[in-house]
């Protein structure tokens, strides 16, 4: 008989980017669940106070910091106040992204910039702030990103999030070979239409809404679901798997 597979979390500490509401909340939850100890980095930390409460609920320590994904400065100040704070980091999840779903021809350049720092550059600079850190420790570590099943096959109306979570698959890929080598894993989780608030303010444009037709199970994703991926991803179970995008998307990149 094989040995048991372990999600448990025990001992770990994982930052949570954008825990606040939808699905960085539901992975800040679970987490707590199987164990681990909490760093959140949110633009508004008020925001946060009710899943901090809730994680804390269950004897978990956890901390919270501003963090603005746009500033490479603020990255770095976060990084560093979670391994002042807590000594080591185990995981981190890149979950923070932002988007405005309109046609292609409707961005200006801010609105194209904006999205591209906090989906791509911030996504990218964060995970080598903490990769930085895993090496010094010699943690053998794991990183995740949320991306999307439109950095897999493409989004219309929302074009420069489609691209910057293409780069995010891209990244994962060139950085895994890179990490290899320091025990560092790093994955990405590209889910579907989830069950969130920023869902919910993008369901608002007609022609965006007809897209929800074309998910084959014929549902949104809760936000539970794309947590049960993150979890596996940071667990101990997942230690062979680097480099990957896994969708959880009821089949849409599948057909």
């Amino acid at each position: 008989m094989g040995k048991r597979v372990n999600f448990d979390l025990t001992g770990k500490v994982i930052i949570v980017t954008g825990a606040s509401k939808g699905i960085g909340k539901a992975i800040a939850l679970s987490a707590a669940e199987w164990g681990a100890d909490l760093a959140l980095g949110n633009r508004n930390i008020e925001e946060a106070e009710p899943v901090i409460a809730e994680c804390r609920a269950m004897g978990r320590r956890v901390e919270a910091w501003p963090l603005d994904l746009v500033s490479v400065e603020s990255i770095n100040k976060f990084v560093d106040q979670v391994y002042a704070a807590f000594g080591r980091i185990d995981v981190l999840v890149n979950n923070a992204g932002v988007n405005t779903p309109k046609p292609a021809l409707d961005y200006s350049e801010a609105e194209f910039d904006f999205i591209s720092d906090v989906n791509f550059k911030g996504a990218f600079f964060i995970a080598t702030a903490v990769a930085r850190k895993m090496i010094e420790q010699k943690t053998e570590g794991s990183i995740i990103t949320i991306s999307s099943q439109v950095g897999v096959v493409g989004g219309p109306l929302r074009t420069p999030y489609a691209a910057a979570k293409g780069a995010v698959g891209q990244f994962t890929r060139s950085l895994a070979g890179e990490w290899a080598q320091n025990k560092i894993t790093i994955n990405a989780v590209a889910p579907t239409f989830t069950r969130t608030p920023m869902l919910e303010a993008a369901v608002k444009n007609p022609a965006f809404a007809k897209n929800l037709e074309k998910v084959p199970m014929g549902r949104l994703a809760e936000p539970e679901e794309i947590a049960a991926a993150v979890i596996y991803l940071a667990s101990p179970a997942a230690r062979m798997v680097t480099g990957q995008v896994i969708c959880v998307d009821g089949g849409f990149t599948a057909v």
